[in-house]
């Protein structure tokens, strides 16, 4: 009877340390971001077949899918030979009554199919400062104020900064013949 119980203590420790390794690696396997933005493109640039913020943000958001709350970046990457958009937005989370949890700072980050906009993977992130900030440009009007239009420049990041202590966007645009980048500042009147 001592040898069952001792089998069953071992049982199930085997089985919480199984699960404990299968989340951290979980969390693990989500790729970080580059430092740079666009440092992983290969030599063929950007592919027509990407999709263009500009064009897709503004029915994103309520699509099976979709971030489940305002979008607070996003960047085009190149992850193990597939284009993605990396996109960050606010998770408030739900409880088991589907209320609100009080987690301000939670957020959500997820990868999407760059092409067809399928959910790739996620994972739950704590938002900055600037992430959090009011901001009454939302990421669709950044994306069209941008200066996006086919065939370039093309969106390829979308970061909510700090500037001069209120929110703004930073936008980051490639030219598709060139391939140089370009930075320039959206602030919310």
């Amino acid at each position: 009877m001592v040898n069952v119980r001792r089998s069953m203590r071992v049982l199930v420790g085997l089985i919480v340390f199984a699960g404990a390794l299968c989340l951290s690696a979980c969390t693990a396997f989500f790729p970080s971001p580059p430092t740079v933005v666009g440092e992983d493109y290969p030599d063929g640039g950007v592919p027509v077949g990407v999709a263009w913020p500009s064009d897709w943000l503004e029915g994103f958001v309520g699509e099976p899918n979709s971030p489940p709350g305002p979008i607070v970046g996003l960047r085009l990457e190149y992850v193990e030979d597939q284009w993605v958009w990396r996109v960050r937005s606010v998770d408030p989370g739900r409880d088991i009554w589907g209320e609100s949890v009080t987690e301000p700072d939670r957020g959500q980050e997820a990868l999407y199919d760059a092409s067809t906009l399928a959910l790739v993977q996620k994972h739950h992130v704590t938002l900055t400062e600037a992430e959090l900030a009011e901001l009454s440009v939302g990421a669709h009007d950044a994306a069209q104020l941008s200066g996006e239009v086919y065939p370039g420049p093309r969106l390829i990041e979308l970061e909510r900064v700090m500037e001069d202590g209120r929110p703004a966007w930073t936008v980051t645009t490639y030219d598709t013949e060139t391939g140089a980048q370009s930075v320039v500042t959206l602030e919310a009147d």
